[in-house]
């Protein structure tokens, strides 16, 4: 197990060993990458940027969430016993440690669940001074932005994410937002693109957490991410608090999530897929989880998601404005390996989700892809594998057709009868749209 300590000042932090892995968060004191790791080094000055009062809480939330990546990032999962899930002790500084500390457990709980780890957490008193908002006229521009929002919605860049912004703000929606997005490297052009084809006004806030390893380990870091939806929401909680001060107005508490159904559910395509191998980044039970821990910490946060029992495809052929879509369609992102190459691989399952949903809606035009054509991806050992696992998928539900048991092994799933009902059918029309546009690229 490695030991994770976080602080603002260096000068509070252990000396870095095998076990023992010391991180400075923002960047209020001179780092030295010869001894500590850093993540969210311009974060502070982002919030500052805003123009306006960010309660502690909400720093606190966005301290535990800089830790987690910060974590996620510098834990090689080939360390583990296994060759996947770690031991992670995290130790962070919060204003609030007695109420973290008792829910501790919890969220290690719900990050196990999100990443297929083991955490534990354990809080002390911060001694770190909340970013002050600036008054130059530029921030009071960025405060004057967020004046009549009432909701935040996630904006990635991805295809899901360009649907949700363009039906709100092309279409007659009851949401004003607040866009906010994680930035990785390349990430900002893209989502720059996407929201030039947006006709009503929003407000925007861009930040990254931009984990930087110590130099002893340079070059070692994971590339799984899987617990970057858990920072994403963090910081969509902190624009909750931005909202809220800017208004004057408690009572706003929804964060729209937008994603397909079936990629939210993401049901493993094989026994070995089962567990975090299947990404769980917006699962409903991850996300009624953490909306129930927000709650109890007092924050009072809503996560919305309106395409919970929508296909990729479905997204696409309903969307409130077709030209507008269409020309986001080879502007958005969707590929989990773009980060390595910045060319969308076209053989992974959100890439094989992606061209599925642009078949099934008929549109023309869709991104480059490093693998072109499906037919001579079967001799490629290393790449096929996402491929073989969805055609293993439709044979055995074929053979079967045991969605609802198919449903169950994505993780917990709501009591409800009739939300039961519709996820299930939600998969089996997603897959479906996989289907067919493998079936279409092979005879072509």
């Amino acid at each position: 197990m490695t030991d994770f300590y976080f602080n603002h000042d260096p000068a509070e932090l252990p000396d870095f060993s095998e076990t023992c892995h010391p991180v400075q968060l923002f960047h209020t004191h001179q780092h030295n990458a010869y001894k500590h790791s850093i993540a969210s080094r311009a974060l502070l000055q982002t919030i500052r940027d805003l123009g306006i009062n960010i309660d502690a809480d909400a720093i606190d939330l966005i301290t535990i969430a800089s830790a987690v990546t910060a974590a996620d990032t510098f834990e090689l999962r080939d360390k583990a016993e296994n060759a996947w899930a770690r031991r992670m002790q995290l130790y962070i500084p919060v204003t609030e440690p007695d109420m973290w500390n008792f829910e501790a457990d919890e969220l290690s709980s719900i990050l196990n669940f999100l990443t297929g780890d083991q955490w534990s957490f354990t809080f002390n008193k911060t001694k770190l001074e909340m970013p002050k908002p600036k008054t130059s006229e530029q921030a009071k521009a960025k405060a004057k932005t967020l004046i009549g929002k009432n909701a935040v919605c996630l904006f990635s860049g991805g295809l899901d994410s360009a649907v949700g912004a363009i039906d709100i703000l092309n279409g007659k929606s009851q949401y004003k937002p607040l866009l906010v997005s994680h930035a990785y490297r390349g990430d900002g052009a893209k989502q720059e693109d996407i929201k030039s084809l947006l006709s009503s006004s929003f407000a925007e806030l861009s930040y990254s957490i931009s984990p930087r390893i110590i130099k002893e380990l340079e070059g070692q870091t994971d590339i799984s991410m899987r617990g970057r939806s858990f920072n994403f929401l963090a910081m969509a909680v902190l624009g909750i608090s931005a909202l809220r001060n800017a208004n004057c107005d408690g009572k706003i508490d929804t964060i729209i999530v937008p994603e397909n159904g079936y990629i939210s559910i993401n049901p493993p395509l094989t026994r070995r897929r089962i567990g975090s191998h299947s990404t769980r980044t917006t699962h409903p039970n991850f996300l009624a989880r953490f909306e129930g821990l927000l709650k109890r910490t007092g924050f009072n946060v809503r996560f919305f998601n309106p395409y919970q029992f929508k296909t990729k495809g479905e997204m696409l052929i309903e969307c409130v404005d077709q030209d507008a879509i269409k020309k986001a369609v080879p502007l958005s992102v969707s590929c989990s390996h773009w980060h390595r190459e910045h060319i969308q691989c076209g053989h992974c399952v959100p890439c094989l989700i992606r061209r599925a949903s642009v078949h099934h809606a008929g549109f023309k035009s869709d991104t480059p892809y490093k693998t072109k054509r499906l037919k001579g991806l079967i001799k490629e050992k290393v790449t096929r594998d996402d491929l073989q696992a969805v055609q293993t998928a439709i044979i055995r539900l074929k053979q079967t057709g045991n969605y609802r048991s198919w449903l169950r092994k994505s993780g917990p799933i709501p009591q409800d009868a009739d939300m039961r009902e519709k996820l299930e059918s939600t998969i089996k029309r997603g897959l479906a749209e996989v289907e067919a546009f493998i079936q279409a690229d092979l005879k072509s």
